[in-house]
């Protein structure tokens, strides 16, 4: 057969695939009469009933003639770097994940679809996409998984003595030498209760007018219609009449703010601030129970983020990275509904870094939200200052660790302090005391 032929052919097989999927995402319980087969392209007919459903779920989102924003999991060996053999093997991957990316891009490029971020080290790629890209996706055999890139809000809702970080700075350890990375709203590094700690900045924030979203980093959107930015001044705090635009600011303070009369956690840690939050308005505001305009990160922004934290690692000793957000909620580890994040976690903590998260606010007491369901995943609920676990903290069985959350005084953008409450504030206090404990061990990984 020539290669003439073979295209003629693949395309063929491609658009009875896509048909079939079509029609099994208009009534999935088809998708088992029409496809009992393993097909040809290397989908089984149970994984044609799940992309059935996948594309019945995002083309339902999508205006007419209008596109998504997708995240993709490609069908490519993976291996957290740091568990890799040796640095051979690490760039075999690499290659391996360039290749499988540069594939799948080619077979959409006759569509409308919009690359938003190839990522280096995981299997996976972040597309804007309309409806026949879509489609092509879904039958593709180089993809495993596509998933919408949702958007995800903050956590919203005295205490170093309490969890003994007073007694750690007595012995000499309270985080010299390590760095937080705070990936959140943003952190006004001029605040006194910051000074000289902010190291390294970077801002992922996305414009997307279908989602109503605009950029939130301080240089609006670049040329070329990149949101991102990195260096001084980019991780700053993003507009203070937004709600929640002080969350960032207040989050680092009690992770590693040092001041006159009281300190966080990990007073002489560094912060590296990464803003990834978008600005929304309306009904996206509304809907959620926010006052409009509000804030959210896409999903993809914080892989972002934290690819980029990965990208740090050997110019900083980074103990954690803090995530106060959380979104859907789970009441068993969510590792395979989340694998393209559980991949860019289990990178960081192959290399030494923690990943510690919010468990949300939502007062579950059988479920935590995603990312911190994650299994490799620090999860963190709250408690009150007499150890009783606050109203509005989740927990669940599988969850990791529990720290003060309820009426927290830490550092405000512009200078100024205040108390807050939720999930968000537990979390730095476990971020701030993993880089206390590595200021005495900086050697040891995050299993120990």
């Amino acid at each position: 057969m020539n290669l003439l032929s073979r295209r003629v052919l693949l395309f063929v097989v491609g658009v009875i695939i896509a048909v079939l999927v079509i029609v099994a995402a208009a009534n999935p319980a088809l998708a088992q009469t029409l496809l009992p087969w393993e097909t040809t392209s290397g989908i089984s007919s149970e994984q044609f009933q799940e992309r059935a459903i996948a594309y019945r779920d995002l083309s339902a989102k999508m205006q007419d003639g209008g596109t998504i924003r997708v995240i993709v999991r490609l069908n490519t060996d993976f291996i957290p770097e740091g568990k890799c053999a040796n640095p051979f093997s690490v760039l075999s991957q690499r290659w391996s994940i360039k290749r499988v990316q540069e594939q799948v891009l080619n077979q959409i490029s006759r569509f409308d679809a919009t690359t938003i971020h190839r990522f280096q080290y995981i299997p996976v790629i972040a597309l804007e996409v309309d409806n026949q890209a879509l489609t092509d996706l879904i039958a593709n055999p180089m993809v495993v998984s596509i998933r919408e890139d949702a958007v995800i809000p903050v956590s919203l809702e005295n205490s170093v003595p309490h969890i003994g970080g007073d007694q750690a700075w007595l012995e000499g350890f309270s985080g010299q030498g390590q760095a937080i990375a705070v990936l959140d709203t943003g952190v006004d590094g001029s605040h006194t209760f910051m000074a000289d700690k902010v190291v390294s900045e970077a801002c992922y924030s996305t414009t997307y007018a279908p989602y109503g979203s605009t950029s939130l980093c301080p240089d609006g959107i670049n040329p070329g219609g990149d949101d991102s930015e990195v260096g001084p001044g980019s991780g700053i705090n993003c507009d203070a009449s937004i709600e929640g635009c002080d969350h960032g600011t207040h989050v680092a303070g009690i992770a590693a703010g040092h001041g006159g009369t009281f300190s966080g956690v990990a007073k002489d840690a560094d912060i590296i601030s990464i803003q990834i939050f978008s600005r929304f308005e309306g009904d996206q505001c509304t809907d959620y129970g926010f006052v409009s305009p509000c804030i959210f990160s896409y999903t993809s922004d914080l892989m972002k983020g934290m690819e980029h934290v990965y990208q740090l690692r050997d110019s900083f000793s980074i103990a954690a990275v803090n995530l106060s957000l959380g979104g859907s909620q789970y009441e068993a580890p969510c590792d395979d509904v989340e694998a393209d994040m559980k991949s860019t976690i289990d990178n960081l903590r192959s290399v030494g870094i923690a990943v510690v998260v919010a468990s949300g606010n939502s007062g579950r007491t059988n479920a935590i939200s995603a990312p911190a369901c994650i299994s490799s995943a620090v999860s963190v609920a709250s408690t009150d200052l007499f150890d009783n676990v606050s109203i509005f903290s989740n927990v669940a069985s599988f969850l990791d660790f529990y720290a003060p959350g309820d009426f927290i005084y830490s550092s405000l953008p512009g200078g100024g302090y205040n108390y807050k409450s939720g999930t968000s504030m537990a979390a730095p206090h476990v971020a701030g005391a993993w880089a206390v404990l590595k200021s005495k061990a900086p050697g040891a990984s995050v299993d120990d």
